[in-house]
């Protein structure tokens, strides 16, 4: 990207002030970048913790609604649940949280190859599960 945009100044496509706005622009994007980055890698320990955790509380998700109390199943839902869209008293659409979400589009075959303890397949999270359960 850079450059490209080196290229334009050139070659006279835009002016100094442009070339150096956009320079500025994009080091501040690297710069960005680079942080993440390094805050991904700083606390990646934590990151796979806290997937393998939703990941076991998908595996679980049926047992943990149908067993839980009001306060437990609320929780719960706002622990999996983003957003909920609702028309004429169904619902049409739902977003996850994270990681949640991930765990929801690797579902299409409804297992994951290795889940749950000692790598046993499992039924993961469906994201027609509420529509299932809320629709009736």
């Amino acid at each position: 990207m850079e450059k490209n945009l080196q290229r334009l100044y050139v070659e006279e496509d835009i002016s100094l002030a442009d070339f150096k706005e956009h320079r500025a622009q994009l080091e501040a994007e690297r710069s960005r970048l680079r942080t993440t980055v390094d805050g991904v890698r700083q606390n990646q320990h934590l990151i796979k913790a806290d997937f393998e955790v939703a990941l076991e509380l998908a595996t679980q998700l049926d047992f943990l609604y149908n067993n839980g109390n009001f306060d437990q199943r609320r929780l719960l839902c706002e622990t999996v649940l983003k957003r909920i869209y609702v028309e004429d008293g169904r619902i049409t659409k739902t977003e996850f949280n994270a990681p949640f979400a991930i765990i929801a589009r690797a579902n299409g075959s409804g297992t994951v190859p290795s889940g749950g303890a000692e790598g046993i397949r499992t039924t993961l999270v469906n994201p027609l599960f509420l529509q299932q359960r809320y629709n009736h």
